[in-house]
Order: structure tokens, then C-alpha cells, then sequence
């Protein structure tokens, strides 16, 4: 089949649902499949090329910022890809259409249903469900009628979570199927080498764009806690940047966090994957997720993991067998899991071999496309 996957983001623009736009991707590709991405152009990147078997056709927007985008940025991808994708179906004759995000990727899928007849599929990805971020629900009632009709005239919706399902369905009166992320076991693999197992320091690793979402000032909070109480020396490492982190770094000046910190900034996916192994535990304190890839990814690494409890977080943790839980409302569980983790060594590894198994049981990008080509045409995954 040949299959045109449209998403505002792919990398290195974007974050979570950028990769798993490039994972399922090459999962298509691996199945056999001829696998089209149109994308936003970034800084070099514009034009076709084609990356692992992909071809990736970027266009050019009023975006800025790699980590980040605002609405008029997005609005801007749907009114730019619109006649170019347009012009691409036609040419290479695809057979359906995988939109990342209702808006802005679905009324592009939507135009190339009416105008040629390619039946798409809705992958929900959060900020795009009403009620997921509070802060752009205002905008979710003004853009209600076009959601809904893109919704309406998919031929199936996917969420990545059964919360941020159940969510889309209490906003809008169409079913949605669930599929969860995945993760590559092969490629996010922990090291023989028992390096990160040492006691002489115990790291905790936290990987994301610093925004009021991550709540990153909860583990910094933590980390100064953690680093009062008796055990080995705690190292905390922060990878990625984003808007919150002027007052992050405030935060931990102020709460004696810095001493304890290490501030990577956005690293290259070989860096990524060698903190990951290193780490003694994965921390993801965020106030909400639709499915959070860094989690998979550490847990792939054989990395526990401590999450709030949230949807998302609790598809993939499983409270004292891949990892622990905490409450949003009591950030103390956070700093009670990791203690006890760093005062004993053994019950991290045991959550994170249970966690990798998990992954690999699972969560693997070959399962995940697999359920989506079912979706498509029940014929091709076959």
C-alpha cells in the first residue's frame, strides 16, 4: 500500500508525537509498505528527502521554534500543506492517509477524502481532545465544527491511551479505538555493562521539553529532599529546554536542588539513549500525557520508572512491577519511591527488567503499525 502520514511535526521538529510519527513510519516501511510523510520545513530541512526508507516532503510555515508551536504557527501548516498535498496524492496515488492530530493535520487528510476519494484514519495525539490542556479549551469551542467534521468523515479514530479515548468521546460523539505507542527494544536497549548499576551515586534521569505540562518543579523539589535523606549521592539530570527553564533554574537555586543537577539542554538520540542507560531510575512527573514516549524508552532501557498517577502514566506503569506511582496531590510519594530505590539497588533492577519485558511484550512500533494497517484494510497487516 502506499500510505501518506501528515503531521505538523516530525523530527527533530516537535516532540513526542513527532517520533512517533517517524517510528510508525518506518514500521510501514519494514511491513512493506511505501510510507509518505508531509511535514513542516525547518531551518535546512525543506523540500523531499528520504530518510530510512521514508520520504519525507517538508513545507515551508511561519514556525520558529523546534520545540514548540503556537496556534497561528499550526494554522499556517494546514493553509502551506493543503495544495501541496493535494498535488502529492495525486501524483503518487495513495491509498489512505494517517493525520496526526485532528488539528491541524485532519482537514488536509479531510480535503484529500473529498477531493479523491483516500479514506484517512485520526491518530489523537492530546493537545488535540478538548479538556486535555485546560489552557486552549477556549480555542477547542471555536474550532468545534471543523474537529467534529474531520472526526465524522474518518473512517476510524485512534487514541494512543484509554484515558485520552474515554476524554475524546465525552467531547465528541464519535468512537475511538485505542493504540497504544510503542518503542524500538533494539534500539533502546540497557548495556551489559553493570556501569549504571554502580553504588557509589544514585541518577536519577528526567527527558522533556520544560513546560508547565512536565511539572519538572516537583522533581526539583524532590531532588532536594532526596538529597538531605542518608543513601549514596544523588545526581539528577535534566535533558531537554523549553520555557520553564529560567524559573526552573530559579526554583532549584532556591530550593538547593542546583548542587545535586545536571542540565543537558535537548541532546542527539545516541546522547538520549546513554543517559537512559545510565540511570538508576526515570522520573516523568507530568500533569497530564496522552502516552508518554520517554516512558517506554526507559522502560525498554530496563530503567524503573516513577510517574504521577495520571492516564497515560498508568498505562504503562505498573505500581511495584515496572515501577511506582505517585499522586499529583503528594509529591512526598515521589521522594518516598526514589529512597527507596537508591537505598536498595536490587528492587531497581527487578522493576526494570519487569519493565523492559513489558515493552517488549507489548509495545514494540511492528505491533503497533500492524493494528493501524488493520484499521486501514483489514487485508494488509496480513
Amino acid at each position: 500500500m502506499r500510505i501518506l502520514l501528515i503531521n505538523y511535526e516530525f523530527p527533530p521538529v516537535g516532540g513526542g508525537a513527532a517520533n512517533a510519527t517517524s517510528f510508525l513510519a518506518r514500521a510501514l516501511v519494514e511491513l512493506g509498505h511505501e510510507v509518505t510523510v508531509l511535514t513542516t520545513a525547518f531551518g535546512p530541512l525543506r523540500g523531499t528527502t528520504t530518510e530510512s526508507g521514508v520520504d519525507v516532503v517538508r513545507v515551508r510555515t511561519l514556525r520558529r521554534s523546534a520545540d514548540r508551536s503556537n496556534p497561528l504557527e499550526m494554522l499556517s501548516f494546514l493553509l502551506a500543506a493543503a495544495i501541496p498535498g493535494l498535488r502529492l496524492a495525486r501524483r503518487r496515488g495513495f491509498n489512505f492517509t494517517i493525520a496526526f492530530f485532528t488539528i491541524p493535520s485532519g482537514p488536509i487528510s479531510c480535503l484529500l477524502r473529498l477531493a479523491l476519494g483516500i479514506p484517512y484514519l485520526v491518530s489523537l495525539r492530546g493537545g488535540d481532545v478538548p479538556g486535555f490542556v485546560p489552557e486552549i479549551d477556549t480555542i477547542h469551542r471555536l474550532i468545534s465544527p471543523l474537529r467534529r467534521a474531520v472526526l465524522r468523515r474518518a473512517c476510524a479514530v485512534v487514541a494512543n491511551s484509554d484515558s485520552l479515548a474515554r476524554l475524546s468521546e465525552s467531547a465528541d460523539p464519535f468512537p475511538v479505538r485505542v493504540i497504544p505507542n510503542g518503542v524500538d527494544p533494539l534500539a533502546f536497549a540497557p548495556e551489559a555493562s553493570v556501569e549504571r548499576r554502580a553504588e557509589n551515586e544514585f541518577r536519577v534521569l528526567f527527558v522533556g521539553r520544560l513546560h508547565s505540562q512536565k511539572n519538572v518543579g516537583a522533581l526539583l523539589e524532590s531532588a532536594a529532599a532526596l538529597a538531605a535523606l542518608p543513601g549514596p549521592p544523588v545526581v539528577v539530570e535534566i535533558v531537554g529546554d523549553g520555557p520553564e527553564r529560567p524559573a526552573l533554574t530559579r526554583l532549584a537555586e532556591q530550593t538547593g536542588a542546583a548542587r545535586v543537577l545536571r542540565w543537558h539542554g535537548w541532546l542527539d538520540k545516541q546522547q538520549v539513549l546513554a543517559c537512559y542507560r545510565r540511570a538508576h531510575v526515570f522520573v516523568n512527573p507530568s500533569r497530564y500525557e496522552g502516552m508518554p514516549n520517554t516512558v517506554l524508552e526507559a522502560m525498554a532501557c530496563a530503567v524503573p520508572v516513577v510517574a504521577s498517577r495520571i492516564g497515560g502514566n498508568e498505562d504503562l506503569v505498573v505500581e511495584d512491577e515496572t515501577g511506582f506511582l505517585f499522586d499529583l496531590a503528594a509529591p512526598q510519594q515521589m521522594t518516598a519511591a526514589l529512597q527507596r530505590m537508591r537505598l536498595d539497588p536490587s528492587l531497581g533492577s527487578r522493576l526494570g527488567a519487569h519493565g523492559r519485558q513489558r515493552v517488549i511484550d507489548g509495545f514494540s512500533w511492528s505491533s503497533v503499525a500492524s493494528q493501524y494497517l488493520r484499521l486501514l484494510d483489514p487485508r494488509a497487516s496480513t
